[in-house]
């Protein structure tokens, strides 16, 4: 099985004629499914996007969402939308709102689930980063640094819960387990142009809550193997922060979506 990872296409810096020709240019490779961890677009045409999408491509197409999915409008609305669209075309299917796991193979299980930047990592607290977030996302407009700092955090045990409900099914379902994210979950995954994210932007740029709940599972079954793939910094990086962690970050640049990496599931 031939799995195509992508991450931050960004599809509202293109004209309609350029987004049809990569969706082209990407179903001619042939992958039996894909999965896409985050900003398609932003929150007025995300979800026609999507559904855009789900129509050109014949294969499964596993998602999750990005910061910039939510510009313009709701996490919970968009969430709510993505869900519904779900049940309308079976192929998209929104990893965040998925009950069980996905048997990818009979060796590989898929879980996934948007995450947050949860401020944990780094220093929030002194930092002067003013990200588009905090501007554009309801949930997170008109606070204050220290009044937004708790809804970030249980963004971030959202994910972090979800993942610690879904990998012990995942792990009796197959041995290699992958989880598809939007943010680094740990600051070693926090890549910057070829540099590990300071503490001024790691705040606003890794999960420190799901990178909990990943290592206390993977170090509960040393015997499975984990894969995170996970995007949002736009620079490409891998860490190893146990023998059985492996987590790959993508790069993207604007304007010019591609596959960041074929996987070969077979040899998995």
């Amino acid at each position: 099985m031939r799995l195509a990872w992508l991450t931050d296409l960004h599809l509202n810096f293109l004209p309609a004629d350029r987004i049809e020709w990569f969706f082209n240019q990407v179903e001619r490779q042939r992958p039996d499914a894909f999965v896409i961890t985050g900003d398609f677009s932003e929150a007025h045409e995300v979800i026609p996007l999507l559904e855009w999408l789900g129509r050109s491509w014949k294969q499964p197409i596993y998602y999750v969402l990005g910061n910039h999915d939510y510009y313009g409008g709701s996490i919970r609305e968009i969430r709510a939308a993505a869900t519904e669209l779900s049940t309308r075309l079976p192929r998209l299917q929104y990893l965040t709102s998925l009950a069980q796991p996905v048997a990818l193979t009979p060796r590989v299980a898929l879980v996934g689930h948007d995450g947050w930047a949860d401020g944990r990592v780094g220093d929030y607290e002194r930092s002067m980063v003013m990200m588009n977030d905090y501007k554009l996302i309801a949930e997170l407009s008109g606070h204050t640094k220290l009044s937004r700092w708790p809804i970030l955090r249980q963004l971030g045990l959202e994910g972090a819960e979800h993942l610690r409900t879904q990998l012990p099914l995942a792990c009796r379902m197959a041995g290699h387990i992958l989880v598809a994210t939007h943010y680094p979950p740990l600051r070693e995954a926090c890549w910057h142009e070829g540099t590990l994210s300071d503490d001024e932007w790691a705040p606003h740029f890794t999960c420190l809550a799901m990178g909990e709940a990943l290592l206390e599972v993977a170090a509960e079954h040393p015997q499975h193997l984990f894969t995170v793939l996970c995007g949002h910094t736009h620079s490409p990086g891998e860490c190893r922060p146990l023998p059985n962690l492996h987590i790959m970050t993508g790069g993207a640049r604007y304007g010019a979506p591609t596959i960041c990496k074929m996987l070969n599931l077979e040899g998995w």
